[in-house]
């Protein structure tokens, strides 16, 4: 085992999956396992289980599947050093240097330096908040504003203040270099990029946390007269505001015990609802809802209740938030705030109960896309116009529908509905829905992926077959290495992913009286081929029967090589004849009657009654051999 196998063991050791996994889905307990809605497809029943006993992780509708560091691999898009890294960091354990790991040192900091700079930055701009001159200005306007220490030491709020120590020189101080400053845009370039200056000056910051309570980035509202009220971190290998929802980190579990999460616009919004007690609230960093949001609060809630104001940018996105949200299976309803307020002004005039009903009188989405309708059908006065207002409707419905969003009852009445306001039969309005559902892609033949993304298709030969029977049972049953004697030879394997993941079952059983899942998954770092190898485990699990199974499996492998031995003789015994060696014809005719003698089942009947007789065979009779 190398040094980074042996630090992914110790850090897999002490890690568990169900934690980590928690900190992005909504686990349930089902008997030995947990159970959640899938974070990598739009499902409405939960095909996603957690095996903590053995560390890993299946989607029975998707096939993904693996350990802690192919879940962090395929939720954030990383690559294998990232997660480990960042799993390395949890778990207190020091890694190799990349050198000696065999690894590409990067030429900028990487995602975890990031962080780092990050959570460092964030200490420095609370230290600001607090302190007792520079910070008073920032505290008196957030107490102005009706928040209280609590709250604003929960979300971590800071300060960023001229004067005392400048964020450049501190981080000087800290060991943190200039180019870590410009890649988490807490530094910028001045258009000559001569120098550089603080990104966030005289702001009151708000950081900005993903669902696993890193740092990520800030956001910063204007102390000053300044015309950028509010100004975000620049889009970074940590940061996108179209993936990211400020608060979900703090309003995550209070998401999953209500299956609800309430959406709002703005930072000072957010802290106000959670400050009167509405803690599943999060808000969207100035864009509208996107679906990569949608799908961070799928994670934990069914139903998302949406804020918006009265104007056009607010009903804009409300529309956004309903093409978005219904397809992946989440219902969405939409509250308006009396007189156009927003919630931070709303709350601390009108109070909770208030505030309730405002989420209690909350319009069903396809509801409200409804009453948009007819108002524009009503409006216009073109056939056309009319028509095309009803058909943008019928889509939306349409692709509800298909995601199973929208059940047989709801379904029937606005079908009803349609063809009520359209004077069309119902049974019309069932045929254009069919012709606007969205075709799903069918589900591609099972490959595999050699380093490089190259695509193999699976061989499926009955020797190939047999390969996978032995590694199902190998990796549920270790106990099954007394019966290979001697080892098959795993370059028989076409498929190269399974010649991967044998070779690192081979591996971890070398030398040792048995291995847990984990030793193989130590050795492998493609989310794929841990894919394949929870695959295989669930298979074999699913079958059982292991000793029987390797048996057959072992036997169709033995069956397989004793045909090729007899194939390479018959070569051999062939080939005098361009070559013109009777010595070479002898030999071979020597061991092709040695192998018909012990596999007479693999030689043809003609030859074998030939070869048993004691005639001497020179080149030109073995051409007659070939000829019969």
């Amino acid at each position: 085992m190398t040094d980074l196998e042996a630090v992914k063991r110790q850090i897999l050791d002490r890690v568990r999956i169900e934690d980590v996994v928690g900190e992005h889905v909504s686990l349930r307990r089902r008997g030995p396992r947990l159970v959640a809605l899938c974070p990598f497809h739009s499902e409405k029943t939960p095909s996603f289980t957690v095996n903590p006993d053995r560390g890993i992780f299946k989607c029975f509708g998707c096939g993904k599947g693996g350990d802690v560091f192919s879940f962090l691999q395929l939720r954030d898009n990383l690559p294998f050093m990232d997660a480990l890294r960042l799993l390395a960091d949890r778990a207190g354990v020091t890694l190799p240097s990349r050198a000696s790991a065999g690894q590409p040192v990067a030429d900028g900091p990487s995602r975890t330096d990031l962080l780092k700079v990050n959570a460092w930055a964030a200490q420095f701009f609370r230290a600001n908040l607090m302190h007792e001159v520079l910070g008073r200005p920032a505290r008196e306007y957030l107490r102005g504003r009706g928040f209280e220490d609590a709250c604003i030491q929960t979300f971590a709020l800071g300060l960023a203040a001229e004067g005392l120590l400048p964020l450049k020189s501190a981080a000087a101080k800290a060991g943190i270099t200039e180019a870590a400053l410009l890649a988490a845009d807490l530094l910028r370039p001045d258009e000559q990029g001569s120098r550089t200056y603080d990104t966030f000056r005289q702001r009151l910051i708000f950081p900005i946390r993903d669902a696993s309570a890193r740092v990520v980035g800030f956001g910063g509202r204007t102390l000053v007269d300044d015309k950028a009220k509010y100004l975000n971190t620049r889009q970074t290998a940590l940061f996108d505001k179209g993936r990211l929802l400020y608060g979900i980190d703090i309003a995550r579990e209070a998401i999953s015990k209500t299956g609800r999460a309430i959406v709002v616009e703005g930072y000072t919004d957010c802290l106000a609802c959670h400050q009167a007690g509405f803690t599943e609230t999060v808000a969207t960093l100035g864009t509208a809802l996107t679906e990569h949001h949608v799908e961070l609060l799928r994670r934990f809630a069914d139903e998302v209740v949406l804020l918006f104001d009265s104007d056009a940018a607010g009903e804009a996105a409300a529309d956004r938030a309903i093409t978005v949200a219904l397809p992946r299976c989440v219902r969405v309803r939409l509250a308006r705030i009396p007189e156009g307020k927003d919630p931070g002004e709303f709350l601390p005039r009108a109070g909770r109960s208030a505030f309730s009903d405002v989420l209690k009188d909350a319009i069903d989405a396809l509801e409200f896309k409804w009453f948009a309708t007819r108002r524009r059908f009503e409006a216009d006065v073109s056939d056309a116009r009319r028509r095309e207002a009803v058909l943008d409707f019928v889509r939306v419905t349409a692709d509800a529908v298909g995601a199973q969003a929208v059940d047989a009852i709801r379904y029937g009445l606005l079908v009803n509905q349609i063809a009520h306001l359209l004077g069309i039969e119902k049974t019309e309005v069932s045929r254009l829905m069919e012709r606007s559902r969205p075709r799903r892609p069918s589900a591609a033949p099972v490959s595999s992926a050699a380093p490089g993304g190259v695509a193999v298709p699976r061989v499926t030969t009955a020797e190939q077959a047999a390969w996978v029977h032995v590694l199902e049972v190998l990796l549920n049953c270790p106990d099954g290495f007394g019966m290979l004697e001697p080892d098959p030879d795993v370059n028989r394997i076409a498929d190269l992913r399974d010649r991967r993941i044998a070779a690192a079952v081979f591996a971890a059983a070398e030398g040792a009286a048995g291995f847990e899942l984990a030793d193989v998954l130590s050795r492998l770092h493609d989310p794929g081929d841990a894919a394949r190898v929870i695959e295989l485990v669930e298979r074999g699990a699913a079958r059982g029967n292991y000793q029987a199974t390797l048996t057959l499996a072992l036997e169709r492998l033995n069956q397989g090589r004793r045909e090729r031995e007899v194939e390479e003789s018959r070569r051999l015994l062939l080939q005098p004849v361009a070559t013109g060696s009777g010595q070479q014809a002898q030999d071979a005719e020597r061991r092709l009657s040695d192998s018909a003698k012990e596999h007479c089942h693999y030689v043809p009947r003609r030859m074998r009654r030939r070869l048993e007789g004691d005639c001497n065979v020179n080149a030109t009779q073995t051409g007659n051999v070939k000829s019969e």
